[in-house]
This record gives C-alpha cells, sequence and structure tokens, in this order.
C-alpha cells in the first residue's frame, strides 16, 4: 500500500523504537512535535497517515490535530495518548475526527494492524473522491459546453480561462486544485441574466449606462446562487462570487474580503478572467500583463507575477512549431481545434466566437447545423 505515514511524538526514544519497527513496514515520517510536523504539511508532504501524540509541548495533539483536518483533509488521523479518560476520548473525536484511538503502551502489532487499515481507508476514500471530482467535473463541462452553443458571446471564453486555471493550478501546486478549476468553468454562469444587448456592448466594449454596469456587477452573485444548488459547490460558488472583488477592496461585492483574506482561487480567477478581457482582440499575452500591472493595487501582484510567468511559458517554441494555422470547411474541424476566428452562419449569426476550443459537443450541434444552412467558410483554426 502506498502512502506516507507521518509519526508525532516529543519522546526521541519512542519514535526511535516505531522508526526501528516499521521503517520496512511503511514508508515513514518522523516528526518531534506539532510544529515540525506542521512544516512537513506546510511543504506540501502528502501525508495519508498521521500517528500523534496526545500531550506534547507547545502544539498539542489536539490541536495539531485540527490544523491537520484543515491543512490536510485527506490524511488519516490516529491517537495515541497516556492519558486515556473519556473526555480525551471525547474530544479527539469531536475536534480531531480521528480514525482509532489507542492508549499507550500499545502493541506494535495493534498499532501496525490500525495504521494498515488507516492506509486502506485513505486509498478508499482517495479513490471516491477522485471519481466524483471526475463524474462532477464532466458533468459541468458538458453544461457549459451546451450553453457555449446556444449563447456565444457569453460563454465562448469559457474553455480557455478553464484551460489556463488547470495550468496554473498544476504549475503553482495549488492544494484542492479542482476548486479553482471548477470555479473556472462555472464563472461566467452569471452572465444567463445579463440581457444581450448588454452583452453586445461588453462584447463591442462599449459604455455602460449605470444600471446596465449594475446589472454585469450583479452576475457573480447570481452565478453564486446557482452554483450553491449544486452537492459539494458551496466553496466553488463563494469563489464565484468574489472574481471582481479587488485585492484593494475595489470591485464587487463592496463588502467582501480584502487582500489576503480573499481565497487564493478568488484572487487567481480575477486575474484570468481580466486577463482574457484584454486578450480577446489582436493583443498578445504578455501585452495584456502589462495592462493588468496599469492596475496593480487591485491584483495580488505577487500572484500576478507568478502566473505571468507560468502563462507566458506555457507553450514553448517547439510546441508552437507543432500548432498548425488551418483555414478549414466546419465539416472537416475536430474536438481540440482552436477557432482563430469567430465562426458565423453566412446571415452573420454568430455561432462560436474566436479562441473557442472545439468540443465534441460543438461537432454533434454543427453537423445538425450544417443540414439546414450555410456557414462562412472557411473557418481559420490552430491544431495541434
Amino acid at each position: 500500500m502506498s502512502g506516507k505515514v507521518l509519526f508525532v511524538d516529543d519522546d526521541p526514544v519512542l519514535l526511535k523504537g516505531l522508526s526501528r519497527q516499521f521503517r520496512k513496514r511503511f514508508d515513514l515520517l518522523i516528526a518531534s512535535g506539532g510544529e515540525e510536523a506542521l512544516r512537513f504539511l506546510s511543504n506540501r508532504e502528502v501525508i495519508a497517515v498521521a500517528v500523534v501524540d496526545m500531550r506534547m509541548p507547545g502544539i498539542d495533539g489536539l490541536e495539531l490535530l485540527r490544523l491537520m483536518r484543515e491543512m490536510s483533509p485527506n490524511t488519516i488521523r490516529i491517537m495515541l495518548t497516556g492519558n486515556a479518560d473519556q473526555q480525551t476520548a471525547i474530544d479527539a473525536i469531536n475536534q480531531g475526527s480521528i480514525f482509532r484511538f489507542y492508549s499507550k503502551p500499545c502493541q506494535h502489532q495493534q498499532l501496525g494492524d490500525g495504521i494498515d487499515a488507516a492506509l486502506r481507508q485513505y486509498e478508499l476514500e482517495k479513490s471516491e473522491h477522485e471519481l466524483l471530482e471526475k463524474t462532477l467535473a464532466g458533468s459541468v463541462k458538458v453544461l457549459v459546453d451546451v450553453l457555449s452553443i446556444s449563447d456565444p458571446i457569453s460563454f465562448g471564453h469559457t474553455e480557455r480561462v478553464r484551460n489556463w486555471a488547470e495550468t496554473v493550478a498544476n504549475k503553482l501546486e495549488i492544494r484542492q486544485s479542482w476548486k479553482l478549476k471548477m470555479a473556472a468553468t462555472l464563472a461566467q454562469l452569471g452572465n444567463i441574466a445579463i440581457p444581450p444587448a448588454i452583452m453586445d456592448k461588453l462584447t463591442n466594449d462599449e459604455e455602460l449606462s449605470a444600471i446596465e454596469q449594475e446589472i454585469v456587477d450583479a452576475s457573480p452573485a447570481i452565478a453564486r446562487d446557482l452554483i450553491s444548488n449544486i452537492p459539494r459547490l458551496a466553496p466553488v460558488a463563494e469563489i464565484v462570487a468574489l472574481q471582481k472583488r479587488g485585492f484593494d477592496g475595489t470591485g464587487f461585492p463592496e463588502d467582501g474580503p480584502v487582500g489576503a483574506e480573499l481565497p487564493l482561487e478568488a484572487r487567481i480567477l480575477r486575474i484570468l478572467v481580466d486577463l482574457d478581457r484584454h486578450t480577446r482582440s489582436t493583443v498578445s499575452i504578455a501585452t495584456a500583463f502589462e495592462l493588468l500591472k496599469s492596475s496593480a493595487a487591485a491584483y495580488d501582484l505577487v500572484l500576478l507575477n507568478n502566473i505571468r510567468e507560468v502563462l507566458i511559458s506555457e507553450v514553448s517554441p517547439q510546441d508552437a512549431c507543432l500548432a498548425k494555422d488551418m483555414n478549414l470547411p466546419v465539416s472537416l474541424l475536430r474536438p481540440g481545434d482552436i477557432l482563430l476566428t469567430d465562426l458565423k452562419m453566412i446571415n452573420g449569426r454568430l455561432i462560436l466566437s474566436a479562441d473557442n476550443a472545439i468540443t465534441t459537443a460543438h461537432l454533434h450541434k454543427l453537423r445538425a447545423m450544417e443540414k439546414m444552412e450555410k456557414f462562412e467558410e472557411p473557418v481559420r483554426i490552430l491544431r495541434t
């Protein structure tokens, strides 16, 4: 069974004995106290099982378990204690959400069997979590793909922002990155409440009236209300609701958090959504980042620079050489093709906007439309 096992105890003799007993059986990490254990977590060490002593100086076992639950919620927690009173057990279960509770002295066989059971539980929960994430992510992606066909102006750039979010999450090693990816996918959901005339103005970068701007500013809150109805997506709903909130406290909602109190994912989403807005014309991504820096106070500058470095270097010269700029009829489009121009009917009706990545859902719709109407062809695309 894979997965690291962390032992935390202030008794060096006990730690030495546990290490000698279990080093060949488990992939061990040893911490001589709560502070050292937290350093492992801060360094993004993935810990499957933590075995923690209750009585330690500084950060005691109960507080450490509580912090672990916040910092590494997937870690399965076991408590060891020489104080076997009932209240200790109750506190450990209620505050630390422990899997097993053992009294010292504990037989090595009993403890080893408990760790084996914890590792099995970790793998089970991990598999279930991954399956649920993939199922939920797939369902949401299909929903947004369909929306991008029915309303390309409102949802046409979701794919690009989603891809950027995935790249940033992977390169910056964002914890629980699914929240950022899901928020990027659903960020524009509130646009369904914006009238088409206002969306046209936004697309053409026209000035909005005060009432129109108020409608646009309310769209993230509408998205939050819709997303909140989906099980397990409450954290994502809050990220989406804060996508227009500035690091300096400007933007919406007006009473929202400021600075580092803003969720990391919301700070990233603000940058990516604004970056997308600036690159919808012929502006390069490097130039777009310079435009963002002109409003630097609205962004977490450290994060802005990190994201700039990630996205500008995302496509290597070799990858760029492999991508082909092509002009094709709609019938020859494939999933993954990137539109370099708007895809329109011959009457001028917009079907998909430039920068969209063609999906299987798009192709089914396009094939059906092709039987009834004609497209403006050829379509300019980028194919890798």
